[in-house]
């Protein structure tokens, strides 16, 4: 069914899955400033060695000397108050996380409706591939008796020609609505991300039916609901709120910023000197700690600042204006797939009349020809009539379920299809 072949796309469409993934990047960005909170602690470590000696002294004491130092050290950093710079970029990466949830939820939408589109194809091939096979069937039985009247010499040659040209355009029809229907599964098969690119043979699909309008309210009714849900247009909206977080960041960097900073060491030293006199050791050590609050206000840095304020300004109102732009497309999304499918119903329902109309006429011509009161020419035009009006119609019945996938679409509303009908 549609609503199966839908579940396997969202479980199995490498495309699909690739995007899903950015959720977890733009998460792990939203997560990662919080860490301008905490405070940041280094640890250090400083080894050395120097060695030196005296060549030429007054006292012809030539010493030489070694001096080792250890000092391993602690420090640490805390930002107290940056004009609320982290607030800002921490909520502009709030709204980059739900930016990028909608643009999933957008995929998935645009994924679903592809599903349905691959699928009502297959669908309308295997259908049309039925119609063909009754047409062949048709052609058969009427050459059969023809043939038999041709040798009872009641018909001419004329009309067992005939029925063997329709017998073999409906063979060759036969043959390109198999590909179309292997051609239309590969597609699906893709869509749905299956390893081997085909539909197994043991799947079955549900034949073609006149389905109910499940849209029986007004065209403001889907209108708000799609401004309501449509995922781009959230989208859109959640960029734009990014945007104006990043423009207020830009504003604070005009303002100062105040941290705190400590330092804690400890240093070893020795010292080893050897001449004529004898050795002699020393050694020493000591600690240290240090803190202090740091005051820091940018006066000027040729005009840097402004300039970014001036860049991100810009982008917030290009960011607006495409928002209003998506916000158009939405509604035009929603008006014509609303028309659209009304008159794919009232299409179905006139292609269905014609369907029986041609039916009768079809069974009509077909006595008169047995009767020996209508020419094969009348009856080859009734039969194609009636072919046509059956793929009129398996079409029209094909076009209903893709306009209400449009319509899905366009409000973001996908339904579980009824499988009892």
């Amino acid at each position: 069914t549609l609503l199966q072949a839908q579940e396997l796309a969202l479980a199995n469409n490498p495309d699909f899955m690739s995007i899903k993934f950015s959720i977890d990047s733009a998460k792990a960005r939203y997560y990662q400033h919080f860490s301008g909170y905490a405070p940041s602690i280094n640890a250090g470590m400083s080894i050395s060695q120097s060695f030196s000696k005296i060549y030429a002294s007054s006292d012809h004491v030539y010493t030489r000397s070694q001096n080792d130092k250890y000092r391993p050290g602690l420090s640490g950093q805390i930002l107290i108050f940056d004009s609320l710079s982290r607030e800002m970029n921490l909520l502009s990466a709030r709204h980059t996380l739900k930016q990028t949830e909608s643009n999933v939820n957008d995929a998935k939408r645009l994924l679903l409706r592809a599903v349905a589109y691959a699928y009502n194809d297959v669908l309308l091939a295997r259908a049309q591939r039925k119609i063909i096979l009754a047409q062949i069937e048709y052609s058969t039985t009427m050459l059969k008796d023809a043939e038999r009247k041709h040798k009872a010499g009641t018909a001419l040659l004329s009309d067992v020609l005939n029925f063997r040209v329709t017998l073999r355009n409906g063979q060759l029809d036969l043959e390109r609505i198999n590909y179309t229907i292997k051609a239309n599964s590969y597609v699906l098969a893709g869509l749905l991300g299956l390893t081997d690119g085909t539909i197994p043979a043991t799947v079955k699909f549900p034949g073609i039916t006149m389905v109910d309008d499940n849209y029986t309210g007004s065209v403001e009714l889907y209108l708000d609901q799609a401004i309501a849900n449509r995922p781009d247009l959230k989208a859109a909206r959640e960029n734009l709120q990014a945007l104006r977080y990043a423009f207020y960041g830009t504003l604070v960097k005009f303002g100062p910023a105040v941290t705190a900073d400590f330092q804690l060491g400890y240093g070893y030293g020795r010292s080893i000197a050897h001449d004529r006199n004898g050795d002699r050791h020393n050694w020493s050590s000591s600690g240290d700690f240090n803190y202090g609050v740091n005051f820091n206000w940018n006066l000027f840095n040729g005009f840097a600042d402004f300039f970014d304020v001036k860049a991100v300004k810009s982008q917030v109102s290009a960011a607006d204006y495409a928002m209003y732009q998506i916000y158009l497309d939405v509604i035009t999304d929603v008006r014509t797939a609303y028309e659209n499918h009304k008159s794919s119903i009232a299409q179905a329902k006139l292609a269905q009349d014609i369907c029986d109309l041609t039916r009768q006429t079809r069974d009509l011509v077909q006595n008169e020809y047995n009767a020996g009161t209508a020419l094969v020419t009348r009856l080859n035009e009734a039969e194609r009539d009636l072919v046509q009006a059956q793929n009129n119609l398996a079409t029209a019945l094909v076009n209903i379920a893709n306009t209400k996938a449009q319509l899905d679409a366009a409000i973001y509303s996908f339904t579980p299809v009824d499988e009892n009908k």
